[in-house]
């Protein structure tokens, strides 16, 4: 099921939208606000970065920012030309260690224990498919006894909660085909296969206890799960207007801040947030 060209000729064209994505409204914002705020304890001053799956380089922007030296890794050429493009307007291309043109499968091109935080953000691991768990485990191999690995994903429940705040949708003609939008298989097996009107590559949607035990098995411990929108989850158009009034934007962030990391939230959020620590044994334990 997985095909790493149609994933990476899909980034290829896909191009700038890549950077755009997490500043293009409101709701995106909220989005892009949370892994930061979800991240920033892992980077700064003197720690070495992974950004697995960098995209165009929205996060390894802010990695560089914050201090850290950030190795970028993507399989997409076309958006590690971006990112580097981004990365020099910034002025932060001495903060980098390197572009890899990768597949998360196979990151021997990286010795072991090497960074202290891994980030793989934007859910590219929805596209490993059947290879999730391998990827995961390179995604540890390359990291430090000791530090941090952190992923985002699609989740589940929160991607087909997030079709009814879209808006110009035909919610009943989504709803009303479940076996044409393969809601039910989605549903039953987190897999969505290639579909007509679906421009994405096969995807596998997570739930909160699959990703946590995904990498509790592969070799982290003291996991912690976050969804984020979570509060705003959906709601598109409401997030617009609170944006406008900086008392009420302040107070959206700071209940967001305080709501994303419960448990019985997770699920909520469009994407699942996980971080672990490497476990100083060994990769498996």
């Amino acid at each position: 099921m997985y095909n790493a060209k149609a994933i990476s000729d899909f980034y290829d064209k896909y191009g700038m939208r890549e950077w755009e994505r997490l500043n293009l409204t409101a709701y995106d914002r909220i989005n892009f606000y949370l892994h930061m705020h979800f991240l920033q304890d892992f980077i700064g001053e003197g720690k070495n970065v992974l950004d697995a799956g960098c995209g165009a380089g929205r996060f390894s922007i802010e990695i560089a920012k914050s201090g850290s030296n950030v190795t970028l890794l993507d399989i997409s050429k076309e958006q590690l030309k971006i990112a580097k493009i981004k990365l020099e307007e910034n002025n932060l291309l001495s903060k980098t260690d390197g572009f890899i043109n990768g597949d998360l499968r196979d990151l021997s091109m990286l010795e072991d224990n090497i960074f202290d935080t891994v980030v793989c953000y934007g859910a590219p691991l929805n596209y490993l498919m059947e290879n999730r768990e391998k990827a995961v485990e390179e995604l540890i191999r390359v990291t430090k006894p000791g530090g941090t690995v952190l992923i985002s994903v699609n989740s589940k429940w929160g991607v087909i909660r997030s079709q009814l705040g879209r808006e110009d949708f035909d919610y009943t003609s989504f709803f009303g085909k479940p076996d044409y939008w393969y809601i039910n298989e989605v549903v039953d097996s987190g897999d969505l296969p290639q579909h007509e009107m679906v421009s994405h590559p096969p995807r596998h949607f997570f739930e909160t206890e699959e990703l946590e035990n995904l990498l509790i098995k592969s070799g982290l411990n003291n996991v912690i799960l976050g969804g984020s929108p979570c509060i705003t989850s959906a709601f598109r158009k409401a997030a617009e207007a609170i944006e406008k009034n900086e008392t009420a934007w302040r107070t959206i962030l700071d209940l967001e801040e305080k709501a994303y990391c419960k448990r019985t939230m997770a699920d909520n959020g469009e994407f699942l947030l996980a971080r672990g620590t490497k476990l100083n044994r060994g990769l498996k334990g």
